[in-house]
């Protein structure tokens, strides 16, 4: 299994995501807020798309034409491990079947993965807390940068790249606000459904 995750920046505005990947067993698209992990504000001219592959040669090869889209960034991923209960687009759980436990050496991306139920107090509450860790990233060490992706259907991503993968694992547990918003997640669920899948990068383009 390979992942690939594509920024796209489209002005001016579209009301869907001007390009999607062919070749790919799961995909899923959603509007995003720049480089910034803060909540999308929706205005139509960035875009975030996850995609599955079955083979690295179709991750590779899967990137806009000139026709597509204005400016993009893809970056394709190996799999290593995943944890969760995370609801993609359809209901689908791409990786449920990837190892809990897993090694990466060098450049690391976590995906997390947040969907948010019927319980309003939780939603907002969960609402509240995402921009300001969504501030605290940006200063952890080895933060190389962040984005999100909020479709219509399916859970909100989180994207976020590290220099090693030690680098994420140590701010998610040990930064106070994020530690303590996870503990407050286990202790009484701000969400229907959640997970995180970490990933070995191994190519960048665009």
């Amino acid at each position: 299994m390979y992942v690939t995750w594509f920024h796209l920046q489209s002005p001016p505005s579209t009301p869907s995501v001007p390009w999607l990947p062919s070749g790919a067993s799961f995909v899923q698209s959603g509007q995003g807020a720049g480089a910034r992990a803060v909540f999308p504000s929706f205005d139509g001219t960035s875009w975030c798309v996850l995609a599955v592959f079955d083979t690295l040669d179709a991750a590779m090869a899967a990137q806009p034409g000139p026709d597509d889209t204005t400016e993009w960034w893809r970056v394709v991923l190996q799999p290593v491990s995943f944890h969760g209960d995370g609801v993609l687009s359809g209901g689908v759980q791409p990786f449920e079947d990837v190892a809990r436990r897993g090694k990466v050496a060098g450049a690391a991306v976590v995906i997390t993965m947040a969907g948010t139920g019927p319980d309003p107090a939780r939603t907002s509450e969960f609402l509240e807390r995402f921009p300001v860790l969504g501030d605290d990233v940006e200063s952890a060490r080895g933060f190389r940068a962040a984005l999100v992706q909020a479709p219509e259907d399916g859970a909100v991503l989180t994207f976020s790249a590290w220099r090693t993968l030690r680098d994420a694992v140590t701010w998610a547990y040990h930064s106070p606000r994020h530690a303590e918003t996870v503990q407050r997640h286990q202790d009484h669920p701000l969400l229907e459904s959640s997970g995180f899948l970490r990933s070995a990068v191994l190519h960048s383009t665009g």
